[in-house]
């Protein structure tokens, strides 16, 4: 059996061999992404093309950036490979921007009505646990 490269050396650097690492449907969605913002396919094109669900796609470019590959996001959901050093820090900045304002929101609901009610009701359980326990003790 022919051996695979997995890794690459250069200048004492390595760097993972990315394409040995993914799966059939990583290597497909990733051949249909163009290099360059402004040659960006949408989800759905991709979807189509692979007859998968728009979720799916999501998932699996999420799975590839997890993996370091340098894909970027139009607001539309347009997939892209960086092209250059500009449309990465573009990308990065507007990704910082949204996950700034989500976890804005996710402390913010941590403090509603409802988040208090589950907090007094989850401590009341406790306190009920610790009783029954001290009972049975």
């Amino acid at each position: 059996m022919e051996s695979v490269q997995t890794s690459f050396n250069f200048n004492g650097l390595k760097f993972p061999n990315q394409e040995s690492e993914l799966t059939k449907l990583e290597n497909k969605v990733l051949k249909l992404i163009p290099t360059g913002k402004e040659n960006a396919k949408s989800c759905s094109y991709i979807a189509k093309t692979l007859k998968i669900s728009i979720r799916t796609v999501i998932e699996t470019v999420r799975r590839l950036r997890i993996k370091h590959f340098d894909i970027g996001s139009t607001t539309n959901n347009g997939y892209y490979l960086f092209k250059n050093e500009r449309e990465y820090l573009e990308f990065m900045t507007k990704y910082s921007k949204e996950q700034f304002r989500r976890n804005n929101v996710l402390k913010a609901m941590r403090s509603t009505p409802m988040a208090k009610k589950i907090a007094i009701e989850t401590n009341e359980e406790k306190n009920g646990e610790k009783k029954n326990e001290e009972i049975h003790d």
